[in-house]
């Protein structure tokens, strides 16, 4: 096989990600609530110490993509989270949960920023990777749907086992498969510098964050959120559980519509977004999106009908989804050419230290008091993050 264009392989690696990413998640809490029946404070836990992981090797492997080769650092992301869906399909022992959950977070960390770095260096230019960015986002959620519905049917007629191991055969069979087709024209590797060069390049990263108020503001409002969210994340099919599920239903193939439903509303929320957001309009979109993923988590918390709080998890499910390519494109609007992905690593490293405190502190609230308190705090996060947002426009040049 040889190169194809970066535009179809970043297209492609976007739908592959997503189809298995996104199948992957709901089946294997759904697994660990209905077969390994975890409590709330372990699920909880185990999404701290997949953030914690993160946390750690964020910086280190952006880095590395920064420094070394950005298209490396992607197909490394590719085979090792393959390994790590693997492991997570048959394991029950808590300790290997916990190890399969430190591997996945791993593996994240070498895709995170990296990925957008690399096609900017490629197409040449932030202008001419934002819409390419933006594009691909579309894709990715419809392919996630598609996905979804493949491994939840699959694990319908098989397990949830089985279904988890697939999502990660293939993820890993396309990092082999980028072995070959995956091209790196843009980027210079720098040569002789080694470690000196690593800790530069950190260190123009942090400034980066520290210096340029629209970052500085940014990376608070993913801390406060990454609070928020690791309560949802990790309990919200504990929720619909507790709220009941019809004992003559597939698990599976509920939770499976449920999140092709929030993801086919992230999808027509970014069709809206594309054709309207250029430069500081990205700030109040990203403020909606957080004011009304905090009213979908109320319904969610508060409402005891299984039907109305399905509802609330597709919709803050949906319009939180859909502020992630706003963060990727307002953080590559600042990143500079040399630190880009380690600028990005940085973003993801925030979100990594807000869900690190969430879990262990909402995951304590879950536990000792009730899943729907819990979610409350969550809701009011939501609400300060978005009136945080607001404040970027002035910070906006």
């Amino acid at each position: 096989m040889t190169p194809v264009s970066a535009e179809r392989v970043y297209i492609a690696n976007g739908a592959v990600r997503w189809a298995c990413e996104r199948a992957f998640w709901p089946l294997f809490f759904t697994r660990l609530v209905t077969d390994v029946e975890l409590s709330p404070l372990q699920l909880v836990l185990l999404g701290t110490v997949f953030e914690a992981a993160i946390f750690v090797s964020e910086i280190p492997t952006g880095v590395v993509a920064d420094v070394y080769s950005r298209r490396l650092s992607v197909i490394i992301s590719y085979l090792l989270g393959g390994i790590a869906f693997g492991l997570s399909a048959f394991v029950e022992d808590y300790a290997l949960l916990i190890a399969s959950q430190v591997l996945v977070g791993v593996a994240s960390t070498f895709h995170s920023g990296a990925e957008t770095a690399w096609i900017t260096d490629e197409t040449g230019s932030v202008d001419d990777a934002e819409p390419l960015i933006l594009r691909r986002s579309q894709i990715q959620f419809l392919a996630a749907i598609v996905g979804i519905g493949l491994f939840s049917g699959f694990a319908a007629l098989t397990s949830l086992s089985v279904a988890i191991a697939a999502t990660g055969a293939c993820l890993f069979l396309w990092g082999v498969v980028l072995l070959a087709i995956m091209p790196e024209h843009g980027f210079t590797r720098n040569k002789g510098e080694g470690w000196a060069e690593f800790f530069a390049t950190l260190g123009d990263g942090w400034r980066q964050v520290k210096q340029i108020g629209a970052l500085r503001i940014l990376a608070t409002v993913i801390v406060i959120g990454g609070i928020a969210k690791e309560a949802i994340d990790r309990l919200d099919i504990q929720r619909l559980v507790d709220v009941g599920f019809p004992e003559d239903v597939n698990e599976a193939v509920v939770v499976g519509v449920l999140v092709a439903a929030r993801l086919l509303i992230s999808a027509g929320l970014l069709t809206v977004v594309r054709r309207r957001i250029s430069g500081r309009s990205v700030v109040p979109a990203m403020a909606l999106f957080l004011a009304v993923t905090a009213a979908g988590i109320g319904v969610l918390a508060h409402v005891e009908l299984l039907w109305l709080a399905a509802i609330g998890l597709v919709v803050q499910g949906g319009f939180h989804s859909a502020t992630q390519p706003l963060v990727e494109v307002w953080t590559n609007t600042f990143a500079s050419d040399s630190a880009r992905a380690t600028t990005h690593s940085f973003m993801g490293q925030s979100e990594s230290i807000g869900e690190v405190i969430g879990g262990i502190s909402l995951g304590a609230v879950a536990e000792v008091f009730t899943v729907p308190t819990a979610m409350t705090l969550s809701l009011l996060l939501f609400v300060a993050a978005t009136v945080l947002t607001l404040t970027a426009r002035a910070a906006w040049p």
